[in-house]
């Protein structure tokens, strides 16, 4: 009796702390966000993440993604796109292969890993984890830039034909 009321109460718990998922304000869909971006014109945020496991995630999450002031910031910046690998989340076999073709795509190695894209889709900053809380985050975003590509053009190209070869055509 004792097993099935612990199993009962453990299952009620990670049913509360996953019952948003994605987090509010976040897609999971690359194709989504990339249509979003183009409309609103709006930089792209990807998160590549291990949503229940990873400690700098949740870091990252409590000190920045979760801040009022961060939560403002990109809500008139953003596009923010949850790429999650996590290890006691069932995801679609859809949303699984659409992450793992981003994690090779962008060369992900460990986690959290963020890359900042802006509306054409050129990529202009790869980060992680930062002290500092969002003010400082915010600011990282703003204005650190640590991507060079020769041809912003070719380089949109080639990331929208992977995303149709790989994840889906994009509407």
């Amino acid at each position: 009796m004792r097993y099935v009321l612990l199993t009962l109460v453990l299952s009620l718990v990670a049913v509360a702390a996953f019952a948003e998922y994605p987090p509010e304000g976040w897609t999971t869909s690359i194709t989504e966000a990339i249509n979003r971006a183009e409309k609103d014109d709006k930089m792209i945020l990807l998160d590549f993440l291990g949503s229940d496991w990873c400690e700098w995630c949740e870091q990252l999450e409590k000190e920045v993604w979760e801040t009022p002031e961060f939560i403002q910031w990109a809500d008139d910046n953003l596009i923010k796109v949850f790429i999650d690998f996590p290890q006691n989340i069932e995801l679609t076999k859809s949303r699984r292969s659409q992450n793992r073709a981003l994690k090779k795509f962008f060369g992900v190695r460990g986690y959290p890993t963020v890359f900042l894209l802006d509306s054409d889709l050129t990529p202009l900053l790869k980060t992680g984890y930062r002290k500092g809380g969002a003010k400082e985050y915010i600011r990282h975003l703003m204005e650190d830039r640590n991507i060079e590509v020769k041809s912003p053009e070719t380089f949109s190209q080639e990331f929208r034909e992977f995303i149709e070869n790989n994840v889906g055509a994009i509407p």
